[in-house]
């Protein structure tokens, strides 16, 4: 499976370390199921993250650090969802879910982060809500919420 990251404006301060594995426990996770967004919402995001499946991309999501936003993307119309699952520094974690398919267009999850954290996140599809991953990108390493 490929797995790329690209960067969609410059972000300042990505100086945080490369984490390679899931947060601990935290008490609540916050999950939310993305409402559709405008056609060229991508555009003004952060960072971004593609999950491949087969050999083809499956799936998109992209962090914006000013909003807080989850913007996510199916290009496969395989009844998967395409989930980010995302922590912060701070001890806060959730999922923004896109279940609509690839003809859904694009859906946005808007968060209130604190404004001096940082969120690390992956993107991933699923088959449901609560399935276990079908396939996932590594984490993102932190990225700084406040833009």
């Amino acid at each position: 499976m490929k797995i790329r990251f690209a960067a969609l404006a410059a972000v300042a301060g990505l100086t945080g370390a490369l984490a390679l594995s899931a947060p601990a426990q935290a008490a609540e996770v916050d999950v939310q199921v993305a409402k559709p967004a405008g056609a060229s919402a991508l555009a003004d995001y952060t960072l971004c993250a593609t999950i491949y499946t087969n050999g083809t991309a499956a799936g998109k999501g992209c962090f914006s650090s000013y909003g807080d936003k989850f913007t996510m993307d199916d290009y496969k119309s395989d009844g998967l969802r395409v989930v980010a699952e995302w922590y912060t520094d701070y001890g806060r974690s959730g999922e923004c879910h896109w279940s609509a398919g690839a003809d859904g267009g694009q859906g946005v999850c808007n968060y209130d982060m604190r404004e001096d954290g940082r969120v690390n996140f992956r993107v991933a599809v699923r088959n449901g809500a609560d399935a276990a991953n079908s396939a996932a990108t590594s984490w993102s390493g932190y990225v700084p919420i406040g833009g």
